[in-house]
């Protein structure tokens, strides 16, 4: 499968932020809203993604993992917040080639007052190649520019009831 190969249905562009940040970088990445609160992440892994023997590194595979559980449990918990990572643990399951759709869905185990712990199973064309955990600290006040999953949703007329 082609690198440049679209998608799956329901998948729509996430937009990088502001400026050449980390993310923009190792991007893009896509989104898919499942529910009102569900969300899915997913990318196509291309060359530049990969190790010499031309897997997925297991450095974009952290760096993924880390983006879905912050953004993305941030979005399932409706906190509008920024999450800081205090923690991440990483399980490297299967190799993931060129070409492989990559996807999460983040999941919120528990939130506080102040720190959030999250999981997701992330999986290469249906094969879980990585599992993933975490303990996140709320950065600062809410704020709408960490609501942006809501916002694109609202943007693009999907509704909670546009289920995959």
């Amino acid at each position: 499968m082609a690198s440049d190969a679209a998608p799956p249905p329901g998948f729509i562009p996430l937009p990088g932020g502001p400026g050449p940040i980390f993310n923009t970088l190792i991007g893009p990445f896509w989104v898919k809203q499942l529910s009102e609160d569900g969300i899915a992440y997913g990318f196509r892994v291309e060359l530049r993604h990969c190790n010499r023997m031309e897997a997925l590194h297991g450095g974009m595979l952290a760096g993924f993992a880390d983006i879905v559980l912050t953004s993305g449990c941030s979005h399932v918990a409706r906190l509008s917040r920024f999450l800081a990572t205090v923690s991440l643990s990483t399980d490297f399951l299967a190799p993931a080639r060129i070409g492989a759709w990559v996807e999460a869905v983040p999941d919120v185990l528990s939130c506080g007052r102040s720190t959030l712990f999250g999981q997701a199973l992330v999986t290469a064309d249906g094969v879980p190649v990585l599992r993933a955990s975490g303990a996140f600290r709320f950065g600062g006040d809410p704020d709408p520019r960490f609501d942006r999953l809501r916002q694109l949703f609202a943007e693009q007329g999907i509704s909670a009831s546009m289920r995959a």
